[in-house]
């Protein structure tokens, strides 16, 4: 009987495991949909207003392919959600105080500078 009640809380336990690791995976490929979405969206703004402001659509695309891969790679999800909403301000406007102050206190102005250096190049 010990040994029946003792498999029984092992079958429990795996599962419960198992539901857990699904439950993460999930959120992890939600976080990075998510992610690759901000990064689209933040291309497509660059290619627009590069474009608009005279530079070649061929290059303007592969700057901010370069770019926006940059960014993927050296910001955190919760960073580049910051990035996305600081750049998501209309034309004209500054963005909400609260928001620089934690893009600040995050160092994203720091880790920015070093951002998409290796992709000036493409522009020459």
């Amino acid at each position: 009987m010990k040994k029946l009640i003792f498999a029984f809380c092992m079958i429990l336990l795996c599962s419960s495991q198992i539901v857990m690791a699904q439950s993460k995976a999930k959120t992890k490929v939600q976080t990075t949909n998510s992610k690759e979405s901000m990064l689209k969206s933040l291309k497509n703004i660059m290619v627009k207003g590069m474009v608009a402001s005279g530079t070649p659509k061929a290059k303007t695309e592969k700057f901010a392919d370069c770019f926006t891969k940059d960014l993927g790679e050296k910001l955190t999800p919760e960073e580049l959600a910051l990035f996305y909403k600081l750049n998501d301000v209309k034309p004209g406007q500054k963005p909400p105080k609260e928001l620089i102050k934690k893009a600040e206190d995050m160092g994203i102005d720091e880790k920015m500078q070093t951002i998409g250096t290796s992709c000036a190049s493409l522009l020459k």
